[in-house]
């Protein structure tokens, strides 16, 4: 009876120890991940899982995107896992999750030098890992011509824990790169924030990093200024919570370039879904390096 007890207070240190284990590596995930993620019952399920998906198909084309962490994609995650040199456990750690994001964040996409047919104008915007470095947008026409070139600032919030700037897969990280549908809408209601100009609102991604995020996970990126406190045109702009910022004159210059070309400024959604107008501009975000 003695050797049973002492067996069965082993087997619950030993549980209770795996709980704790997992539960660190939860609190310690990268962002955007929350949680570690496995097979269970019910299945873990969110927008985490397919943020997951989409990047271990970079590796693992035969991935599926369904939100839903099933057999089939701990299956692939083992598969990554050996790429990566890990133990293919088939459990998304923290390790894994680390290894994910330094070598598939990248989503490779390259802007193509045209515009889709049905839209009227495109701003392109080439950035760089480090986005505190400022970058100069351009405004195109449908036609090529050249409206607008101006310096733009992509970078987002830093986290607040490790003072490093979040990825753009996160809330408040960086703007993510990728071909998203963009339009115009009429100012922000807090000018000091936005500017009093009218803004640009990507509305749906649909190439690259912005594909998986923009708008289903990562919603209100916006071009913008604002009327930012002691700020002068000579200061780096201040980071954003993942929107593309601009000087005053210049976001001013591009609504009347737009307008004075066709394009019409949409009543302001603030960020409803689904988003009511036919987007009529394209926004492409290239990474550099």
């Amino acid at each position: 009876m003695k050797n049973f007890s002492t067996l069965f207070v082993v087997c619950l240190c030993f549980t209770a120890s795996l709980i704790a284990n997992v539960e660190s590596q939860g609190n310690s995930m990268p962002c955007p991940f929350t949680r570690v993620l496995s097979v269970q019952k019910p299945a873990l399920n969110g927008d985490d899982v397919y943020i997951m998906q989409n990047l271990v198909k970079r590796s693992v084309p035969e991935i599926p995107t369904n939100f839903v962490y099933d057999s089939e994609t701990e299956a692939c995650v083992s598969k990554l896992q050996s790429i990566f040199g890990l133990n293919p456990t088939g459990v998304f750690d923290q390790n894994t999750a680390s290894k994910l994001l330094a070598n598939n964040l990248a989503d490779g996409y390259k802007d193509n030098g045209t515009i889709p047919e049905g839209y009227l104008y495109k701003v392109h915007v080439p950035v760089y890992s480090n986005r505190s470095i400022e970058t100069q947008a351009t405004l195109y026409w449908n036609d090529g011509t050249i409206l607008h070139q101006f310096t733009v600032r992509t970078e987002g919030q830093l986290d607040n824990a490790t003072g490093v700037p979040l990825n753009e897969l996160c809330n408040s990280g960086s703007t993510p790169t990728g071909l998203m549908t963009f339009d115009l809408n009429s100012p922000e209601s807090d000018p000091i924030e936005y500017g009093p100009y009218p803004i640009n609102r990507a509305v749906q991604g649909l190439e690259g990093n912005a594909f998986i995020v923009i708008s289903n996970i990562r919603d209100g990126i916006l071009l913008h200024t604002g009327e930012w406190p002691n700020w002068t045109p000579k200061d780096p702009m201040p980071n954003s919570h993942g929107c593309i910022h601009g000087f005053p004159l210049d976001i001013k210059y591009v609504w009347q370039a737009l307008v004075e070309n066709g394009v019409v400024v949409r009543n302001n959604t603030f960020g409803q879904l689904p988003y009511p107008y036919k987007p009529q501009g394209i926004l492409s975000i290239e990474l550099l390096d």
